[in-house]
This record gives C-alpha cells, sequence and structure tokens, in this order.
C-alpha cells in the first residue's frame, strides 16, 4: 500500500494549530460509553432534561444509555439499522442520517432539518455526538455556524485526516467550529495509521470533543501529555498511538514515517 501521497507539510502544520487543546477552570473531563471503542471522554458538566443529537449508532448505544441515565432525551439517528439493540424511554430513534451534501439518499438530511422536526429551535446547550464514517465533513462543510452554536458540546470521531483530496475540506471545517468552540480533547484511534513527523504523531482517525467558547473558561498555557488516563485503546490488538505533548511546537526533524498495523513502516 504506497501512503505516500498523504504527506504535505503545510497541511500539518495548518493542522495542528487549528487542534489546539485548552483546559476550562472549573470542570473534569469525564468517559461517556463503553470501555475502548465507542467511549468519549466529555466535559462533565452536564444538566437534567438536556438534549443530546446522537448520529451514528449501528450496535452500541452506551454513550446514548449514560446520558439517558444523566436526564437527557437522545434524539438517535442512524439509516443503516433498523431498529436499536436496546430501547429506553429517553430514547427517540430515528432511521435517518445526517447529510454529506453529496450522497442521494432521502433518508439522509441536515441537522437544521431534525432540529425543526423535533421543534428544537430555541433550545440551546444541547449536546451532539457523531461518528458517522467521513460524511461529518460534508455535514461541517454546509451547517450552518448558528446552528453549532446551540451546542454546548460537540464530539467527534473525524476520519481521513490524511486524505490529501479532503485537506481544505478539512482545514475550512476546523476553522468553522473553532469560531464557536474549543477544542479540549483529541485522542487518537489505534484502529488506523498514522504519520509520524519529528516530534509528532498525526493519526488517520481522530475522536475529539469541543466546548461552547462563550460558556466557559479557560486556563493558559495548557502542556497537556496525550493520551489521558481516560483514554483508552479503540483496538486492544494494536498499541495506543502516542500523541504526547500535543500542543508544544513541532520539530519536524528529517524523517517522514507512515506507521500502521496493517503494513510495514515507510519513510518518506
Amino acid at each position: 500500500m504506497d501512503l505516500s501521497f498523504h504527506f504535505s507539510i503545510d497541511y500539518y502544520r495548518e493542522l495542528h494549530k487549528l487542534l489546539h487543546i485548552a483546559k476550562t477552570e472549573n470542570f473534569n473531563l469525564v468517559r461517556i460509553g463503553w470501555d475502548n471503542d465507542g467511549g468519549y471522554i466529555m466535559l462533565d458538566d452536564f444538566k437534567s432534561g438536556g438534549i443530546v443529537y446522537s448520529f451514528g449508532i449501528s450496535n452500541d448505544v452506551s454513550f446514548d444509555k449514560i446520558m439517558a441515565a444523566k436526564g437527557y432525551d437522545t434524539f438517535m439517528y442512524d439509516h443503516t439499522i433498523e431498529k436499536l439493540p436496546e430501547e429506553n424511554n429517553k430514547f427517540h430513534f430515528f432511521r435517518q442520517g445526517i447529510s454529506d451534501g453529496t450522497t442521494q439518499d432521502e433518508r439522509l438530511k441536515t441537522l437544521e432539518y431534525f432540529i425543526t422536526q423535533n421543534n428544537h429551535e430555541n433550545k440551546r446547550d444541547m449536546i451532539l455526538k457523531m461518528d458517522v464514517d467521513g460524511a461529518e465533513w460534508g455535514f461541517l462543510e454546509s451547517v450552518k455556524p448558528e446552528t453549532l452554536a446551540k451546542f454546548s458540546q460537540l464530539t467527534f470521531e473525524f476520519h481521513d485526516m490524511s486524505n490529501p483530496s479532503k485537506h481544505e475540506k478539512i482545514l475550512s471545517a476546523l476553522r468553522k467550529i473553532n469560531a464557536t468552540h474549543q477544542l479540549i480533547h483529541l485522542h487518537a484511534n489505534n484502529n488506523g495509521f498514522y504519520i509520524s513527523m519529528g516530534d509528532k504523531n498525526f493519526p488517520d482517525v481522530i475522536e475529539l470533543t469541543y466546548i461552547l467558547r462563550d460558556k466557559y473558561k479557560f486556563v493558559s498555557d495548557y502542556d497537556v501529555n496525550l493520551p489521558l488516563s481516560l483514554d483508552m485503546l479503540n483496538n486492544t490488538d494494536y498499541p495506543e498511538i502516542i500523541l504526547g505533548r500535543w500542543n508544544e511546537n513541532i520539530n519536524f526533524g528529517d524523517k517522514i514515517k507512515i506507521v500502521s498495523p496493517y503494513i510495514d513502516t515507510q519513510i518518506l
């Protein structure tokens, strides 16, 4: 497998800048969902009676069950399954998915459409969870900034971070999120490969959590060392991808390595 075309030093420099992690002054992080794959690190700031939009369910409702136990009504969307693996009086399931802006499927709609259908136009401090295997980029390209601002927490799995055909779309999407939200956590999904440049590793698949900038205060000079103790391997058959002191400036070094559990390491 030739992955050499995935490298662009300008892209990774800008990507690292846009993925700067901050720490809140008054709240801790907590893991929500299954151990290993299926868990999300979030800010421990929840209120009963809130609303969650959860996109991408498959056979895993562990995140949604915990949010339901916290008193959240969870609006769950997945057009690839017929029904949920289990029910809960706080679950509201729809066999629909988020539109990526290009796929022609009448079951795929925009987030604005779903919010209107659920009469949530005037709701604030909602939570968005999205793991939709790459459709997130089309969603982020088309979603309105004022729609994102309705959500106090956003947790994503981002795919194809090393795909050169998506570089501009990815950077544009991150700039859009950063206008309203602050990144507070990042974890590498070790099911995929990563690109190693000097003292930084850039995974192809990452898990992220953002919080609304205007709602929280942040400490300065956060020296985060990734992974955190709350993080877990997505795949226990493979080693963790170490991101280290992520906020430090990049020292690119002389060699670029592509490391994957599926192929031998390649040096560019």
